[in-house]
């Protein structure tokens, strides 16, 4: 499933439930409280799923738990809606081991775990940490990250793109070859990466033998976030082989949605798009132009 996983076409975003807004506090906030109700959430996941939408993205936040909570109890969303995972939440870890400290911070994201996933998790990751073996450590965080998500048809872990333009900034490869081979072999989905470097990053798997990489990076007329250029990313989508799928098409509100698909239906190597939509009115609009500009 390494190279050959191909990504739905609509994937449903998740930073409107989770209070993320690139343009506007105050409005992040309104939405965190509005989706602060679970029930809402799955509203819109329905809708949109109704409408095409086949993919829901989710990050390891604490509310993604409850998010799926719901999504296994309801047998369309459980057996149809594919689950594309962001990993890991990193303000999560940051609050917890501050207001827990770290033994706790442990202990609490494992609490909704049988206690053989307990035993198998601590042992791992202590026993990496007296050998101070990183990989070990990494097995342990993971399956930390993804136990929610056992139960969900999950089928694309994404490293997060701070971390993932970190280790490939730093050119780590081991740490690269090891998140794809072990998201590859221990849960049989694809391995995948977040960056805001997607001209970097795509390179660079090439360079370390990753091929045709599933990745995530952002795409938009107005250069929003495409790093180094908007010249060199596109440039560099076309030379190297890839399973992109474009985030931040909107580029954080500046553009409409008419303009948005249109250029990314210029793009021919990109077949999927990552969608952040708050309403129903919303998405419906920014399905049907997705529809009418990507054949």
């Amino acid at each position: 499933m390494n190279d050959s996983f191909i990504p739905d076409k609509i994937i449903l975003g998740h930073n409107q439930f989770f209070g993320t807004d690139h343009m506007s506090s105050v409005r992040g906030a309104e939405r965190a409280t509005y989706f602060s109700n679970i029930d809402n959430v799955i509203k819109i996941i329905k809708y949109a799923h109704e409408r095409g939408a086949n993919g829901l993205m989710l990050s390891t936040h604490e509310n993604s738990k409850l998010i799926l909570e719901k999504i296994i109890k309801d047998d369309d969303l459980k057996n149809n809606l594919n689950i594309y995972v962001l990993l890991p939440y990193l303000a999560k870890y940051v609050k917890l081991a501050n207001e827990r400290g770290m033994v706790n911070m442990v202990l609490e994201i494992l609490g909704g775990a049988s206690f053989k996933d307990k035993l198998g998790i601590m042992s791992a990751g202590s026993f990496g940490l007296l050998k101070k073996d990183i990989s070990s450590m990494l097995k342990a965080l993971i399956d930390i990250e993804l136990l929610p998500f056992k139960k969900v048809n999950m089928k694309a872990v994404f490293l997060h793109n701070s971390l993932t333009d970190l280790m490939i900034g730093l050119k780590l490869d081991e740490i690269a070859l090891f998140f794809n081979n072990y998201i590859a072999e221990k849960f049989n989905v694809s391995p995948a990466f977040c960056t805001l470097n997607s001209s970097l990053v795509i390179n660079y798997l090439d360079f370390i033998n990753i091929k045709n990489p599933l990745i995530m990076a952002p795409f938009n007329s107005a250069g929003f976030q495409m790093n180094p250029s908007k010249n060199e990313v596109e440039k560099s989508l076309k030379k190297k082989k890839s399973r992109m799928i474009a985030m931040s098409t909107l580029a954080a509100g500046y553009i409409g949605p008419q303009e948005a698909y249109q250029y990314i239906s210029t793009q021919d190597n990109i077949k999927s798009i990552v969608v952040g939509a708050s309403s129903k009115k919303h998405i419906k609009e920014t399905i049907n132009y997705i529809n009418s500009s990507m054949t």
